[in-house]
C-alpha cells in the first residue's frame, strides 16, 4: 500500500512540475505587453470564458483553402463547443488570480448536522498560447481549506487541466488531461464552497472532466474523503469534405480515495468513441456515433452482505450507438440531441456473466440572450458509481443561468440533479454511511452568487448553496428492534463571502 501512495504522490508532484514548465515556456515567448483599456470584471470573464469554450480559441485548422472544420459549427461528436461570442479575438494570454473566502457550513461531514466555519485560500493561473500550427492551454486552481472546528483540520485543494493541440489544414489532434486532488466530488463544487464560490476562478478549458462519457463520474459525496481523479484523452478530428467530418477519441480515467477509512470503491475507466458528422445546412448537423466503456474496480476482494467469503468485485462493459442532431446559430444558440441503444455486459463473481439492453442519451442547450445566458444539459447512461457502488445507471442534469445586473454587479444561478440506480443486484460490502439495503442514490444542489466589481482588479461576492444526498432503498428491511430501517438522507447549507483578485490578462503575443 505504501508503494501505491508513493506513486500517487509522485504523480501529483509531476503534474505541478508540468504546470510550472508550461508557464515558463509561455512567458519566455511573450512578444508584446500591450496595454488595454480597463473593463468591468464581468465583461472580462465573459470574453475569456467564451474563448475557452471554443476549445482554446483555435483560430482555424490551417490557413489554406479547402475542406476545413468550421469553428461556428464544429462536429457534434467532438469535445469542443462553439463560442457564443463570435467576435472574441483569438489571442495568447496569461491570467493569474488569488481568492479568499469564509463559509458557514451546516454539515461538512455528511453525518450529524452542526454549523462549522471553513476558510479557503486559493490561487489560480489560466494560460493560453497560440501558434500557427499548434497551441497549448493550462488552467490551475489550488490552495487550502481550513476547518478550525472540524476533525479534518485542513486539506489541500487542487484542480489542473491541460490541453495541447496539433493543427493541420483539415483537422486537429488534441491531447487533454484533467487532474484533481479534492476532499469531495466535483458535482456541485463542494470543495470550493459551492458553484458560486468557483465562478470566476480559472477558465476550466476542459469542462471539469470532458462530460459524463469519459469519466470520472463523481456525482455525489459523503464525508470529507480526499481523492485523486485523473482523466486523459487523445482525440482527433478530420474533415473529409466541406460537409463531412469524422472524429475518434480514447481515454483512461481513475478515481483513487486516499487513506480510505470509509471503504469507498476505487475505479478505473477506459472509453473509446468514433463518429461521422454531416452538415445539412450552415446551422443544422447530424451524426452517427459509437461508444465503448470498460469499468473496473481494482480492489483485492470484497465480501457479500451476510457472508464472510471474500470475492473479487464485479465489473462491466458498455457499448452504445447514438444518432445525433445539432442546430447552431453563431453567437446565439448551441443545441445538441443524441440517443440510441446501449448494451451492458455484466460480470458478477457470484452469478456469472449477463447482458442487458437499454437506452442512453444526452442533450445540451446553450442560449445567449441580449444580456444573459443559460446552459442546460442532461445525460442518461452508465457511470462508475461515485465510490458508493460498482457501477450505476445515471441521470444527470444541470441548469446554469448568468446575467449582469449593472455595470458593477452580476449574478449566477446553478442547479444540478442526479439520480443513480446500482447495476448489480448482489450487495457487497458498502462504504460506511451507505445503507446495506440501498439500491441507488439521489443528489441535488441549488445555489447562486452575487459578484460586485471593486476597482479594476478586485471583486467581492456572496453566495449560498443547498445540497441533499438521499439513498433510495428497495424492500423494507426489519432491524433488530423490529422497526423498519430507513435510508439515509443528508442535507447541507453553505453560505459564503469572499474576495477575488483578477488583474488584466497579460498578452503573450
Amino acid at each position: 500500500m505504501s508503494y501505491r501512495n508513493e506513486a500517487m504522490r509522485n504523480r501529483f508532484y509531476i503534474s505541478i512540475l508540468c504546470l510550472a514548465v508550461g508557464l515558463g515556456t509561455g512567458w519566455a515567448q511573450n512578444q508584446n505587453d500591450a496595454s488595454q483599456q480597463p473593463v468591468p470584471l464581468g465583461e472580462q470573464q465573459q470574453s475569456d470564458n467564451n474563448q475557452q469554450q471554443a476549445g482554446g480559441a483555435v483560430p482555424a485548422y490551417g490557413q489554406d483553402n479547402g475542406a476545413t472544420v468550421s469553428n461556428d459549427n464544429p462536429p457534434l461528436s467532438g469535445l469542443d463547443q462553439p463560442s457564443l461570442e463570435p467576435r472574441a479575438a483569438a489571442r495568447s494570454f496569461l491570467i493569474p488570480g488569488a481568492h479568499v473566502s469564509q463559509s458557514l457550513d451546516s454539515n461538512i461531514g455528511g453525518g450529524t448536522a452542526r454549523v462549522a466555519g471553513v476558510t479557503r485560500a486559493l490561487g489560480s493561473i489560466t494560460l493560453q498560447r497560440l501558434w500557427s500550427r499548434y497551441n497549448a492551454a493550462l488552467d490551475y486552481v489550488g490552495g487550502g481549506a481550513f476547518y478550525p472546528n472540524y476533525s479534518a483540520g485542513a486539506t489541500q485543494v487542487h484542480q489542473l487541466d491541460g490541453d495541447q493541440r496539433f493543427l493541420w489544414r483539415t483537422g486537429q489532434l488534441a491531447i487533454r488531461d484533467s487532474f484533481s486532488y479534492l476532499p469531495e466530488g466535483m458535482f456541485g463544487f463542494g470543495s470550493f464552497g459551492g458553484a458560486g464560490g468557483l465562478s470566476g476562478i480559472g477558465g476550466s478549458f476542459l469542462g471539469g472532466g470532458f462530460g459524463n462519457f469519459f469519466g470520472p463520474g463523481q456525482f455525489a459525496s459523503l464525508q470529507q474523503q480526499p481523492r485523486l481523479t485523473n482523466v486523459s484523452i487523445a482525440d482527433v478530428t478530420q474533415a473529409l469534405s466541406p460537409r463531412a467530418t469524422v472524429t475518434a477519441a480514447g481515454s483512461y480515467g481513475l478515481v483513487h480515495f486516499i487513506d480510505n477509512s470509509f471503504g469507498f470503491v476505487n475505479s478505473r475507466q477506459v472509453a473509446a468513441q468514433a463518429a461521422y458528422n454531416y452538415l445539412l445546412t450552415r446551422k443544422d448537423q447530424v451524426g452517427l456515433e459509437y461508444g465503448y466503456q470498460a469499468f473496473r474496480y481494482p480492489s483485492e476482494s470484497a465480501t457479500q452482505t451476510g457472508s464472510s467469503t471474500p470475492l473479487p468485485l464485479p465489473h462491466f462493459n458498455t457499448h452504445l450507438a447514438h444518432l445525433l442532431y445539432g442546430r447552431r446559430i453563431s453567437g446565439r444558440m448551441d443545441l445538441v440531441l443524441g440517443g440510441g441503444p446501449q448494451l451492458s455486459e455484466l460480470t458478477n463473481p457470484l452469478t456469472g456473466s449477463s447482458r442487458v439492453l437499454s437506452a442512453s442519451g444526452r442533450a445540451t442547450l446553450r442560449y445567449r440572450f441580449a444580456k444573459s445566458s443559460i446552459a442546460i444539459s442532461y445525460h442518461h447512461g452508465n457511470t462508475s458509481g461515485s465510490g458508493f457502488f460498482t457501477g450505476v445507471k445515471s441521470d444527470v442534469g444541470r441548469i446554469t443561468y448568468t446575467r449582469p445586473i449593472s455595470r458593477l454587479w452580476d449574478m449566477l444561478a446553478d442547479v444540478g440533479y442526479t439520480h443513480n440506480t446500482r447495476i448489480f443486484s448482489t450487495v457487497f460490502t458498502l462504504p460506511k454511511g451507505v445503507p446495506s439495503q440501498a439500491i441507488g442514490y439521489n443528489y441535488w444542489y441549488a445555489g447562486g452568487v452575487l459578484h460586485r466589481q471593486i476597482g479594476h482588479d478586485f471583486s467581492g461576492f456572496v453566495s449560498y448553496q443547498f445540497n441533499e444526498l438521499y439513498f433510495s432503498c428497495g424492500a423494507a428491511v426489519p432491524s433488530v428492534t423490529g422497526t423498519v430501517a430507513s435510508c439515509e438522507r443528508s442535507q447541507r447549507h453553505v453560505a459564503s463571502v469572499g474576495l477575488d483578485w483578477h488583474p488584466r490578462p497579460l498578452r503573450l503575443d
